[in-house]
């Protein structure tokens, strides 16, 4: 059963910025961190900036010897013009992340937090 609902909004900014990062386990902290998964149901872009702007969403996959960012969406979005980009959820281990670029463009990220 999921541990928790959440959703994310940021607006991106010139570089690549992680918007929601998968929890680290730790089970000696205090609280402690148990290890989490997350499964990302809906990423939606909205575009309010006055122009077009070159945005690119990736995921980081996360992985001690050779983290990858790997890309799920990349295109110029007009000047008023949404989009949700997700037509499968995505399932993200601990220190996976959601990352965007596109100055102005403002993402919505919908995600379940299963610990």
């Amino acid at each position: 059963m999921a541990d928790a609902f959440k959703s994310f909004s940021k607006t991106a900014t010139g570089s690549l910025t992680a918007v929601y990062t998968v929890p680290t386990a730790n089970e000696g902290a205090v609280p402690p961190v148990l290890p989490t998964t997350a499964i990302i149901k809906s990423i939606r872009l909205s575009n309010q900036s006055g122009g077009g702007v070159a945005t690119t969403v990736s995921i980081l996959d996360y992985d001690a010897s050779s983290p990858l960012d790997i890309e799920i969406f990349k295109d110029t979005l007009a000047d008023g013009a949404e989009s949700e980009i997700l037509t499968q959820p995505i399932i993200l281990e601990q220190q996976d992340a959601v990352k965007i670029l596109g100055n102005g463009v403002k993402i919505l990220v919908s995600l379940m937090e299963i610990s």
